[in-house]
């Protein structure tokens, strides 16, 4: 039988290349400052499901350090880190805008497992993926690779401590002699929920402030109150310590190369977490609407003369909605299709259920990947709701892979209704 070219479209103003502003990168200084921007929204820390895309990384982002400090672990300096959307950048502890900053995810899809450091921002503004539908990751290109993504897909994350080395070290890109300071804290185990500095050997604690994604005091110690600095952390668990390596006073010139500094601490992890993270595909197709996240959803791609709509009319055990198609005849037919192919042996089963509204159609349908049908079956379809199973490695044993549904007709168009459509 002939068959339509296998064919994918981008939905219209969706950008699979990631959440960039007009400089390329995924945050600078185009931050939104209405009120979604300043709230936190709730993330599941232990194993949930997120968004991705990708973008090209700069080595200074949001959070004001460089991905490239030698004192950061392996896969942050080869670029394995990411941009948070906006309205999550308080972190998974449900901070203050700015503590998701150096905080590590472990990010699961179909290929790969890796660790990614928050590094930069999504803004809302100019990027509706980041705009609060669910928890999305701007990718850099370097942490895309490694799990192998190609664009707009769903994942699996879950916060980890950082797999650090060492201290939390000061990267201090502003500091003069009246007592003010703008750095970022960087190589930390935890989140840093709170930051203070004190002249040494007895000044009084003076607490940081966050300025977007880095930190600041405006009236910190002058060099007439001691002979040098400590910092004191609290982490987003309630651990605190307190620094046990001074640092004499200096100035830093915006713009000039920042001054690194060892702590001489490190942050405890109060938490660790349990089990593994493993991520499962979008298994459900259609129940009551199409499977799959915002804008990750399965769809339908018809071909030729079929059409493609909702009803709540006639649903399979009398379900709130199903999927109609109409025109589906000779030369006609459709995909139903994900963005994000997976391996064929993440399910064992498929199955959907058809029923005709008039009449009987000869269906023919299959599993598919980039329009090659597994296991196609023709099914008799009646007035009465048929169910249809694959055994998909019986039937997709050659396949490595799965990405759709391919159904066609090649008799004379009569109205079709399919309904709880499942891989499990």
């Amino acid at each position: 039988m002939r068959r339509h070219s296998y064919l994918i479209v981008m939905a219209a103003g969706l950008l699979a290349m990631g959440c960039s502003d007009d400089d390329g990168g995924s945050a600078n200084s185009n931050v939104n400052d209405n009120a979604n921007g300043n709230v936190n929204t709730t993330i599941d820390p232990d194993c949930g499901s997120i968004r991705t895309t990708s973008y090209t990384a700069s080595e200074g982002g949001w959070c004001e350090f460089s991905r490239d400090l030698a004192i950061l672990p392996d896969f942050v300096r080869n670029g394995l880190t990411f941009a948070i959307a906006e309205p999550w950048n308080g972190g998974s502890y449900g901070g203050e805008p700015g503590e998701a900053c150096g905080e590590c995810w472990e990010l699961s899809n179909s290929w790969a497992t890796q660790i990614v450091m928050m590094h930069d921002l999504c803004p809302i503004q100019g990027n509706p993926l980041c705009a609060g539908a669910i928890l999305h990751f701007d990718l850099s290109q370097e942490a895309a690779a490694a799990n192998q993504s190609g664009g707009l897909e769903a994942a699996f994350a879950r916060r980890v401590p950082c797999p650090v080395s060492g201290n939390i070290h000061v990267q201090i890109s502003d500091w003069n002699e009246w007592g003010y300071q703008r750095l970022a804290f960087v190589n930390h185990r935890i989140p840093i929920r709170h930051a203070s500095v004190r002249a040494s050997p007895d000044g009084s604690w003076i607490p940081f402030e966050r300025s977007g994604g880095a930190w600041q005091v405006t009236d910190g110690p002058e060099p007439a109150d001691g002979d040098s600095v400590v910092y004191r952390f609290e982490s987003a668990q309630g651990q605190v310590v307190e620094g046990a390596n001074p640092l004499p006073f200096t100035t830093v010139s915006p713009g000039t190369t920042p001054l690194v500094h060892d702590t001489g601490i490190q942050l405890d992890d109060q938490q660790p977490p349990d089990g593994v993270c493993e991520y499962v595909p979008a298994g459900l197709v259609y129940g009551d609407e199409w499977g799959g996240i915002p804008e990750v959803r399965w769809m339908p791609n018809p071909w030729s003369d079929t059409d493609v709509s909702e009803t709540s009319e006639g649903c399979h055990d009398d379900s709130a909605s199903c999927v109609r198609v109409d025109n589906m005849g000779s030369w006609s037919g459709m995909h139903i299709y994900t963005w994000q192919p997976f391996p064929t042996d993440s399910f064992a089963t498929l199955t959907l259920w058809a029923r005709t509204l008039e009449g009987t159609m000869d269906l023919a349908v299959g599993p598919s990947h980039e329009g090659t049908v597994c296991g196609e079956q023709q099914v008799l379809v009646s007035t009465e709701w048929t169910e249809i199973t694959f055994d998909l490695a019986a039937a997709c044993n050659s396949a490595p892979m799965l990405s759709s549904i391919t159904l066609s007709h090649g008799g004379d168009a009569v109205p079709l209704l399919l309904d709880n459509i499942l891989f499990e």
